[in-house]
């Protein structure tokens, strides 16, 4: 294809887009002509310092090691998020916003593993860590 000549495909494209751009310019409501979609943008994860991450699982009322299972990390990440050592990744900085909006909804889920007797059989721990989702929860 030689400069400046479009594929039949690309000359469409060209034709389409100078429609609407006179349509534009004419005042025609583009939703009378157009497919208009509206999309909601949904903000980037918070920051969370070791504070904040503190915050949060105390919010819940939740041991480091039933935090550690809500969100389905190790309570060593735990840890090392409130201490400092480490940053949580952009999926559980997403997760920790989700339970600040609604810190009830996740500490029923808590009250009612608890209340069932901990996590299905099959993630359910075994050996020394076993009583982790056993551990307190503060109720309102």
């Amino acid at each position: 294809m030689s400069e400046g000549k479009l594929s039949a495909r690309g000359a469409r494209i060209v034709e389409a887009l100078n429609q609407f751009a006179a349509d534009l310019a004419a005042g025609v409501p583009i939703e009378t002509k157009y497919t208009v979609r509206q999309v909601r943008v949904i903000p980037k994860p918070s920051l969370y310092p070791p504070a904040r991450v503190r915050a949060v699982r105390e919010l819940i009322g939740a041991s480091q090691e039933v935090f550690a299972q809500l969100l389905a990390v190790s309570p060593m990440t735990i840890r090392s998020w409130e201490q400092g050592l480490r940053q949580p990744s952009p999926i559980a900085r997403r997760f920790l916003d989700e339970i600040e909006m609604a810190p009830d909804h996740f500490r029923g889920r808590i009250l009612t593993a608890a209340a069932e007797g901990g996590p299905s059989s099959r993630t359910r721990p075994s050996g020394k860590h076993a009583h982790t989702m056993r551990a307190k929860v503060d109720k309102d």
